[in-house]
């Protein structure tokens, strides 16, 4: 028998305690619509989750009320987002103070620099620059990174 194989990810979810906050906030930090004919009812008609589509990724993210578990996360980062290299994150940095999103300052990581981003439940999402084609140049001493900063 053939070993089976994933073919991606078929989307990212986030527990969010407050849908509209949560929506406005992914709209102006990753410039992110809603989809409106994929919105999530309950039997009752109450809307519980919506999808948004993101421009740069492949997959849709979908924003699931879900208080007690967005409290429970609060501080973790499930997710951390690739971008080009550290000009791209310096585009990220102006687009973020432009539209009034908190976040770090330009960050070492192990692999590259990064920056760390909170929702509003303080989910942390984190931009990383692209990992180096060779594993082999990345440096884990954790002496040379921000670990300190970075916190999460």
């Amino acid at each position: 028998m053939a070993v089976p194989t994933l073919g991606g990810v078929h989307h990212l979810k986030f527990p969010v305690s407050d849908l509209p906050a949560a929506i406005d906030w992914f709209g102006a930090a990753l410039r992110a619509t809603r989809v409106e004919s994929l919105d999530h009812h309950d039997l009752d008609g109450r809307l519980f989750g919506v999808i948004l589509s993101v421009p740069g990724l492949d997959m849709p993210v979908e924003l699931r009320r879900n208080p007690e578990m967005a409290q429970a996360m609060a501080g973790y980062d499930p997710v951390t987002f690739s971008v080009a290299d550290e000009a791209a994150l310096r585009d990220w940095i102006a687009h973020l103070d432009s539209v009034g999103i908190e976040h770090s300052p330009l960050l070492k990581g192990f692999a590259g620099h990064l920056i760390t981003l909170s929702t509003p439940d303080g989910v942390v999402i984190r931009l990383y620059t692209a990992l180096p084609e060779d594993p082999a140049t990345i440096d884990m001493n954790p002496e040379h990174t921000d670990l300190g900063t970075i916190g999460h």
